[in-house]
């Protein structure tokens, strides 16, 4: 590689103009001052106006460059190339003064080549809000074929922004303690007892540049049930308060989130607020010690002296109500208000931070003990600490051998919804159980006059936790609907030929509904109408005529 694709660099000196005065954006070092080939920015150089110098100042080769300078101010870069280089400035912006030029400079030039160590001054003539290109070529004559070694994007701006915060370009994420995070991991959000949460936060402004001021009031607020602290590096003492405040920089500090009460755990939110104006709001989560386990049925079991699969749902809790991870092996049978139709209970599948968990119950084996129980599990934490369920009402029962049905209303208007609900019983009579198949899809058979069924039948049906089988319809029928009184006809061959072998019966079931016409206008209703609409264009008709006589 030659000496001209080598050492490119633009380098720059900024001074912004405050109302006090002005004040050096960045020093440089006296020792790097006459290095022509150092990359770093010159001592004898100043950018007027420049408020974020952005990458524009970086050693490096870089097409990519970006910075953000007053409408009124002046841009001044050095071109550092052994062997000499090519300035180009696009629309926006105009040439008006060189050092150590290799030709002579006009004010409208957006072209020109410069020896090593020569400088550019550039101001912006495009309108605030706009932006010019300034590109550096390897060849040292404008005329010359040329690579393209840097480049930098200059955006114009009206107002001096720099210094103050926009929340939008604010890096405040999850992290681990004192590691910087541009980007947040999901993993980050959430940790278990005893162990802390931290924040990163990086303030910047309008321009992407790092808001440094010490005088300034970081304000971070953490919800109920968790303690904060604020630092600029490494975090390794728990606050004492939800509430702390800084007056260090913001470009880089962290915040460790803890428990406020050891072992109960947290699930909220941490507010971060800079001179009053909110920058983020965080959600994160503590898990803490299990408190509370619930347990809810979800089917009827079959009395067939076997475990019911998936009969209960199990999910286990903190004091700050977050889900806790109990294997299902650790819960177990507690007690049972029925010993005799109940005495076994036990977790199958584990529970995830989301969902529940699932366990069975096992039902008395015999075809005559139908009924229900209150049955309770329980789990023993590691400290020997008890945690029991509340007492759920768990439902046994046979197989389905007769059926009623009815809707949620007795009459319906098109486009009503409608639901029709099936209730099976087993030779007892008591609530048939979840398990045994209520037949094949088709030889279920459902007619609704002036309906549209919407609920498929499954393949294999079973009975849900109140013993029944639900449908949905639609009101009316494509061609409108007939108004009178109907009777749905509900039927499962497969539950009437079991209640015939048992010698219960009842065969299919009918449900009654009334489908209402809709709701008719007269002919005065009509007539009336058309002569308010007559009245109300003649309204108008008037005033545009009044209008044109003015």
């Amino acid at each position: 590689m030659s000496n001209k694709t080598i050492f490119k660099r633009i380098a720059l000196t900024a001074v912004s103009a405050l109302a006090a005065g002005t004040l050096s954006v960045v020093a440089t070092p006296a020792a790097n001052a006459t290095n022509t080939d150092d990359g770093y920015i010159s001592s004898t150089a100043g950018s007027i106006g420049l408020v974020a110098a952005g990458t524009l100042a970086s050693n490096t080769a870089d097409t990519t460059k970006t910075g953000v300078i007053l409408s009124t101010g002046t841009l001044v870069l050095r071109v550092q190339s052994t062997d000499g280089a090519t300035l180009v400035v696009g629309a926006g912006a105009s040439i008006i003064n060189t050092s150590g030029a290799l030709s002579t400079i006009t004010a409208d030039q957006t072209c020109v080549a410069l020896a090593d160590a020569a400088t550019a001054s550039i101001r912006p003539t495009g309108v605030a809000g706009s932006t010019f290109t300034v590109s550096v070529y390897s060849e040292n004559a404008c005329a010359d074929s040329a690579s393209l070694t840097e480049r930098a994007v200059v955006t114009i701006a009206g107002t001096d922004l720099s210094g103050v915060s926009v929340p939008a370009n604010a890096r405040i994420n999850w992290t681990t303690d004192n590691t910087v995070a541009t980007t947040e991991s999901v993993a980050n959000t959430s940790t278990t007892t005893g162990n802390p949460l931290f924040l990163y936060i990086n303030l910047r402004d309008a321009y992407l540049a790092n808001v440094t001021s010490t005088s300034g009031a970081l304000i971070v607020t953490a919800s109920a049930g968790a303690n904060v602290v604020i630092g600029a590096g490494a975090l390794a003492t728990n606050g004492t308060t939800g509430t702390a405040v800084s007056a260090l920089s913001p470009a880089a500090l962290y915040v460790r989130v803890s428990e406020a009460t050891a072992g109960a755990g947290w699930n909220g939110t941490v507010t971060v607020s800079y001179n009053g104006v909110v920058q983020a709001t965080k959600a994160g989560k503590i898990s803490g010690v299990p408190t509370k386990l619930t347990v809810a049925a979800l089917k009827i079991g079959k009395n067939d002296g076997a475990a019911n699969a998936a009969a209960l749902a199990y999910q286990v809790n903190d004091a700050a109500g977050n889900n806790i991870v109990v294997p299902f092996a650790n819960i177990v049978y507690s007690s049972s208000s029925n010993t005799t139709l109940v005495s076994a209970a036990a977790g199958s599948v584990v529970n995830t931070t989301s969902d529940p968990g699932l366990a069975t119950f096992t039902c008395a084996n015999s075809t005559s003990l139908v009924g229900t129980a209150d049955i309770v599990l329980q789990t023993t934490l590691s400290n020997g600490t008890i945690i029991k369920s509340n007492a759920v009402k768990v439902t046994c029962g046979g197989a389905a051998t007769s059926y009623t049905a009815s809707w949620d209303k007795a009459s319906y208007a098109q486009g009503d919804i409608a639901k029709l609900t099936i209730q099976f019983r087993d030779a007892k009579g008591a609530v048939a159980n979840s398990y045994d198949d209520l037949g094949a899809a088709a030889n279920q058979v459902i007619t609704a006059n002036q309906m549209e069924r919407v609920t498929a039948h499954a393949t294999t049906p079973e009975a849900d936790a109140n013993g029944q089988l639900v449908y949905t319809f639609t009101v009316g029928t494509s061609s409108g609907i007939v108004p009178g009184k109907y009777n749905a006809v509900i039927s499962f061959p497969t539950v009437n030929t079991a209640g015939a072998t048992a010698g219960v019966s009842t065969g299919n079931a009918s449900a009654s509904y009334e489908i209402t016409a809709p709701a008719s206008v007269s002919n005065a209703e009509v007539l009336a109408s058309i002569v308010k609409l007559i009245a109300t264009i003649n309204k108008q008709i008037r005033a545009l005529q009044k209008q044109l006589r003015r």
